[in-house]
């Protein structure tokens, strides 16, 4: 019987520190949407040579089906690239889910034309996931700098941004400042 009280408490300590963490996070964008970043950003490549990706086959990770239509092979690139971010997202301890099914047609169940990545985030258990359709590794990259606390971030191709300069993104990706007014300074 002590046991499962002392489950019961474990479990009830860790939903609240979730709740908290929700709290915590609006009070950190309300003095990010504040504070304009006043460091230095990395500028990145201006020029790059762009290469040929090599043609990549898609296994959906639901249902094991081999995609046979070819979408344009970057696609299948950010989605390799927009997972690891979503899985560093989930280490950190947010309940995250990345729903990949609309780019199978057997797990959506009709043709493929415009497929989105649905991301899903929520704060404790009981609370519904907020959910957004998005294709955009930025948005991610976006994301992951600000659940990790830090000020700024890195884009492709070497680009550094500013989390304040992205405010509408975190709002986007977390649900979170619905109430929150940016003034431009």
């Amino acid at each position: 019987m002590k046991t499962k009280n002392i489950k019961i408490g474990i479990v009830a300590a860790l939903v609240e520190n979730k709740s908290i963490d929700r709290i915590q996070l609006e009070q950190r964008l309300k003095e990010l949407a504040q504070i304009e970043y006043k460091g230095k950003l990395m500028m990145g490549a201006l020029c790059y040579r762009q290469c040929a990706l090599k043609h990549q086959k898609y296994v959906c990770s639901h249902c094991g089906n081999t995609i046979q239509k070819v979408f344009q092979d970057w696609m299948y690139r950010d989605i390799n690239l927009i997972e690891k971010n979503v899985n560093k997202i989930r280490k950190m301890g947010y309940d995250v889910v990345l729903d990949k099914r609309k780019f199978c047609p057997n797990c959506s169940k009709k043709e493929i034309q415009n497929p989105k990545l649905l991301f899903k985030i929520r704060y404790s258990p009981q609370a519904d996931y907020h959910i957004v359709k998005s294709n955009i590794i930025y948005e991610y990259q976006c994301l992951l700098a600000f659940l990790s606390n830090k000020k700024k971030f890195k884009g492709e191709q070497g680009w550094e941004f500013a989390l304040h300069d992205n405010i509408p993104i975190i709002q986007k990706m977390t649900g979170l400042g619905k109430d929150l007014k940016i003034e431009k300074q």
